[in-house]
């Protein structure tokens, strides 16, 4: 019975690590959602909770998150330096890929846009958000060359982004910061633990999770399918820059294309099976999650 008990009590402990170490693999791969994980696995409402009303929540959900959260960190910091090392090896094959596993979300992302309905008025916002997008990036990397420096100020932008990606579902901040050409550099000094890099970046994640999970959601309570198409249609727009980057243009060959269009398809068929797998670990949750009697029930037992 001892036994029983201790195995009822450890492998919780190991759910949660095991959760918060896919989340921070999640996290720094391009394409893949810190929030969407975080949702999928029944975390973002308690962190959202803790974001909000911190004694609350912390009295509340401090056991679970500080083993989801040491998951998370081993996951992030390990991933961190083998995806600069391939990066360092081969920038356009790994851009490609990681292309590849952004198309591979995009179905359970749309799906996801219109769980809530959808409108014309959702498909004007993914349009609109699209375009505008896709200009201000032609904008940033073409006329106005601007590019995030490997700088304190540069790292806490980054930290800034990843922020956003942890309280807006399906928004991947390590997409924007490829686009932007400090993803490489930041994935390194996170694997090397340069606290010139991890302090500001951590700092700026917290700032951003405290100042902004409270309006993020009640955005998304209030408008979920346009604030959803809005973020689809920044998804596909930096998937686009990133495809239309030097390094893969200017490698063009008819034997390069061969590799990189098999890039794409093999990491479009990983994105969707792992955003297939979130989709059904979500389920999970929802079934699993107790049904709270509605109010009139109760006054009628009463």
């Amino acid at each position: 019975m001892m036994v029983e008990s201790k195995k009822k009590k450890f492998l919780p402990i190991i759910l949660w690590l095991l959760q918060g170490f896919v989340i921070g693999i999640g996290a720094i791969l391009p394409g893949v959602s810190g929030g969407t994980l975080c949702y999928a696995f029944g975390i973002y409402n308690p962190l959202l909770e803790v974001l909000s009303h911190p004694w609350k929540g912390i009295k509340k959900h401090w056991f679970m998150l500080i083993f989801v959260g040491i998951g998370g960190l081993l996951g992030f910091i390990g991933f961190s330096g083998i995806t600069a090392a391939l990066l360092a090896w081969n920038e356009p094959i790994v851009l490609c890929v990681f292309v590849g596993l952004i198309i591979g979300t995009i179905p359970e992302l749309w799906r996801d846009s219109g769980e809530q309905g959808r409108n014309r008025f959702s498909i004007v916002a993914l349009a609109v958000s699209f375009l505008a997008i896709a200009v201000l990036f032609y904008l940033f990397e073409n006329i106005w060359a601007i590019q995030i420096p490997a700088t304190t100020v540069g790292f806490a932008v980054c930290g800034a982004i990843w922020g956003l990606s942890f309280i807006v579902p399906g928004f991947s901040s390590s997409t924007l910061l490829l686009f932007f050409g400090i993803y490489e550099t930041m994935s390194r000094g996170i694997s090397e633990l340069n606290l010139s890099v991890v302090v500001p970046l951590g700092i700026a994640m917290i700032v951003v999770l405290l100042l902004l999970s409270k309006v993020m959601r009640l955005v998304f309570d209030r408008f979920h399918s346009i604030s959803s198409h809005c973020i689809m249609g920044f998804v596909l727009a930096t998937t686009l820059m990133i495809l239309s980057k030097d390094s893969i243009l200017q490698s063009l060959s008819v034997s390069n294309a061969i590799i990189y269009l098999l890039c794409l398809l093999g990491g479009g068929a990983v994105g969707f099976f792992f955003t297939l797998l979130c989709a059904k670990l979500k389920e999970k949750t929802a079934q699993d999650k107790p049904v709270e009697p509605k109010r009139e029930e109760v006054i009628a037992e009463d």
